[in-house]
């Protein structure tokens, strides 16, 4: 079988596109399967860390819960040996609350934010780990936590 993890470039393209399509069809279970069982999420400007497909389902399901308008749009998929970079821009409504946010945030606050996914992925041909880079201070900023 070929992965990812070989050097493969189209079953990796079909990965971040499986990916990205479960994101933006707020499909948890399809999201979660893209990644292994074991697998660890680190949200970098979070500090935190989503591990297993329970906690990555749970993480996509809060996220639609506080913003049920969001997508991604891919900017730009790198891919290399054994993982790609994903950069993409975050866009929806805060309408919700995320564990997160301090009371303050503005529900109808227009989120827009780019950010990096780092994945690196399996001989079986999943994400095994990933780690999302994005800045906090701008979302702040535009959901009115900090003043502009």
């Amino acid at each position: 079988m070929t992965t990812p993890q070989s050097g493969d470039r189209q079953v990796a393209t079909a990965l971040v596109d499986r990916w990205l399509d479960a994101f933006n069809s707020y499909d948890a279970t399809a999201f979660a399967a893209c990644y292994t069982e074991d697998a660890v999420l680190e949200d970098a400007a979070l500090k935190r860390f989503f591990r297993g497909r329970t906690e990555l389902a749970e993480f996509i399901t809060v996220w639609v819960q506080a913003c049920p308008d969001t997508y991604l749009k891919l900017e730009k998929v790198v891919i290399g040996d054994g993982g790609a970079a994903v950069a993409w821009t975050g866009v929806g409504t805060l309408s919700g609350t995320f564990p997160h946010l301090p009371p303050t945030a503005v529900r109808g606050s227009r989120i827009e934010q780019r950010g990096l996914s780092l994945m690196e992925f399996s001989e079986t041909g999943l994400i095994k780990a990933q780690t999302d880079y994005w800045d906090s201070f701008t979302v702040l900023r535009q959901i009115g936590v900090i003043p502009e």
